[in-house]
């Protein structure tokens, strides 16, 4: 299919240059990656899980339960500081776009106040960084507690109310409640999409061997897959992955020598495992190097693609050299939004340059004034028109600006941009993923031979396209 021709929302987007002829194995891992999940109904669930742990375990009060989950608070990329309860919308340079404490966002003199002079550090364990949509919940109900306490002017130690949240979070992640819930109901939290399905079959048609390697348990993992993907097939799924790895333990997967432990597929009993990894196996934990190293293939063969910029993306491609592809799911949403407004991005492009030719000439006119007659009635009556002129203009442009992010995050605006500059998330996402895609299915839509080929990047010393429009 022509790339043309693809709807926007199904595109893949390519940072580094990707030979899909030389890759072999192409591995996936599985929740938000293999297996969509309603992200508000699942979010929601883990939101009121940890409602309950707070209360039962750590002692807060009741009314705790009375709040309610807002889907839309927490965006990915995220920065939250532990210290001071605020979070953060950052550029790449780490500067400070929108913020807010808890829920209530600073004003613009507020906020210039706290970060205006200064980029933040983010290596300094004080701040957590929402890398995947498993922590919308957490921060959502972080931000709120905030709040409350706020409101109740009660004291507040931000780190240990974090900690406990999110200490609450993982322990509903490990325990049968969350999981258990989703096992048993399915259809309230996973959403079936036979596109995924054919896209894996397509490329085990054309050649290629594929890998489920997720952090899930095999048992949690044998639930999923079989209400996502055996509605599709004529088979169970297993049989369509050429090697299965579960509780991979991921990125210490990437990073560590643990040993593997073999699955028996039928009853998910494990046994211990000292031998050669073979194709067809189904195991647990064991490690990437022990991959290459018995299935006789090399880093620039093999591309694993998930959805956690850090676990599944960054620390691979620092460690072992896999190729890399991350799935961006508010992309489906996010992508038609700019390709719908690009016409609003033009004319805020042409007004832009209309704005610093109007600049230009008020500096002329200020220098004139300032050097050869300071009462000369022309030269100043042309200045203040042009400053009338620049003010008029400066409105239309919010005003397109504003139109521009109507479809995008009410709060916090879109996932890859953080005001004029790219995210901080976009920066990670344009370093160290070869590929990026809102959904697994999007692979469907090319050949598995494809070669992906990075666009130009443009640096700001490159000749901009001039507009003649007025």
């Amino acid at each position: 299919m022509n790339t043309n021709q693809i709807a926007s929302q199904n595109r893949i987007f390519v940072n580094r240059t990707l030979n899909m002829n030389s890759i072999k194995l192409i591995g996936f891992d599985m929740d938000y990656t293999l297996a969509t999940y309603d992200v508000p109904a699942f979010e929601e669930k883990a939101y009121q899980i940890v409602q309950e742990k707070l209360v039962k375990d750590y002692g807060y009060p009741e009314e705790i339960k009375n709040l309610k989950f807002d889907k839309e608070f927490i965006i990915r990329g995220l920065v939250i500081d532990t210290e001071t309860g605020n979070f953060l919308k950052v550029n790449r340079y780490g500067f400070v776009r929108i913020a807010s404490h808890g829920t209530r966002f600073f004003s613009f003199e507020e906020q210039k106040d706290l970060y205006g002079n200064h980029g933040i550090d983010l290596t300094d364990p004080r701040y957590y960084i929402v890398h995947t949509l498993f922590s919308l919940a957490e921060g959502n109900l972080y931000a709120q507690l905030i709040d409350l306490f706020a409101e109740r002017k009660t004291p507040v130690n931000y780190r240990k109310l974090f900690n406990e949240v999110r200490k609450s979070l993982n322990d509903s992640h490990q325990e049968e409640e969350l999981k258990g819930d989703v096992t048993r109901n399915p259809q309230k939290y996973l959403i079936q999409d036979k596109r995924i399905v054919d896209a894996l079959l397509k490329l085990r048609k054309f050649g290629k061997k594929l890998a489920l390697i997720t952090n899930s348990d095999y048992a949690y993992s044998r639930k999923v897959m079989e209400y996502c993907f055996e509605p599709f097939l004529d088979c169970k799924w297993q049989e369509i992955f050429d090697l299965i790895i579960v509780a991979a333990n991921k990125p210490d997967f990437f990073l560590q020598r643990h040993h593997f432990l073999r699955v028996d597929p039928d009853n998910g009993l494990l046994s211990n495992f000292y031998g050669k990894i073979e194709w067809n196996g189904t195991y647990q934990g064991g490690n990437a190097s022990i991959i290459e190293k018995h299935l006789d293939l090399s880093p620039q063969e093999i591309l694993y693609l998930g959805d956690h910029i850090l676990g599944d993306v960054v620390t691979l491609k620092e460690t072992i050299g896999w190729r890399t592809g991350l799935v961006v799911q508010e992309l489906a949403e996010e992508v038609p939004v700019l390709e719908q407004t690009s016409e609003i991005h033009h004319k805020i492009a042409v007004k832009m340059q209309k704005k610093e030719r109007l600049e230009d000439r008020s500096l002329e006119l200020r220098e004139a004034i300032f050097l050869r007659d300071k009462s000369n009635p022309k030269l100043r009556e042309e200045y203040e028109e042009v400053k009338d002129r620049l003010m008029k203009l400066d409105d239309e442009i919010r005003d397109l600006i504003f139109e521009s992010q109507k479809g995008f995050n009410k709060y916090w605006g879109e996932v890859m941009r953080a005001g004029n500059e790219i995210s901080r998330f976009a920066t990670l996402v344009e370093r160290y993923a070869c590929i990026y895609m809102a959904g697994i299915a999007n692979l469907f839509y090319y050949s598995p031979f494809k070669y992906f080929r990075s666009q130009r990047r443009y640096l700001a010393h490159d000749p901009a396209p001039e507009s003649n429009e007025d």
